[in-house]
């Protein structure tokens, strides 16, 4: 039987991240201002419907750089990444050749990381991102798709 599986870019997967380890750590992060504790409410309920969660590389460098903006929940924050990974069941990593990653015509406005997201679109993982110019690409090869920041505003999240 197959996973029903859905990729969290960087912003979205750093909300999720901080919002395990600290939910009150949400309102202090530099780069989760515009998220609060309901936002990651929203983005739980809405990974209920997963089997599981797939980031890139890319996703997983990112986030862990973005960790630092807080140092107070920064090593709580890797001890859930930690635990997440080590699980296997609900994380998993997914790796995109950067051949693949660059014949992407969004590699050349989106970088690589999110170009890797495209990808996995194109490969029938819907992507659940912030990032409106990211989400029109993903969306387009996947319907399935989700616009997190404009389905945490119709939520008031």
């Amino acid at each position: 039987m197959s996973r029903h599986r859905g990729a969290l870019d960087t912003n979205v997967f750093l909300l999720l991240l901080v919002g395990l380890a600290n939910r009150e750590a949400i309102a202090r992060h530099r780069r989760l201002s515009a998220y609060s504790a309901e936002s990651f409410e929203l983005l739980c309920r809405l990974l209920a419907g997963f089997d599981e969660i797939v980031v890139t590389p890319g996703c997983l460098a990112e986030t862990t750089n973005l960790l630092d903006s807080d140092k107070g929940s920064r090593v709580r924050c890797y001890q859930v990444l930690k635990e997440l990974i080590r699980s296997g069941d609900e994380l998993s990593e997914k790796h995109v050749p950067a051949t693949k990653v660059v014949k992407q015509k969004p590699f050349m406005w989106l970088g690589f990381t999110d170009a890797s997201y495209v990808e996995l679109a194109g490969q029938g993982v819907p992507v659940i991102t912030a990032d409106f110019k990211l989400y029109q690409q993903v969306a387009a090869r996947s319907d399935r798709s989700i616009n997190f920041a404009a389905l945490s505003l119709s939520h008031g999240a």
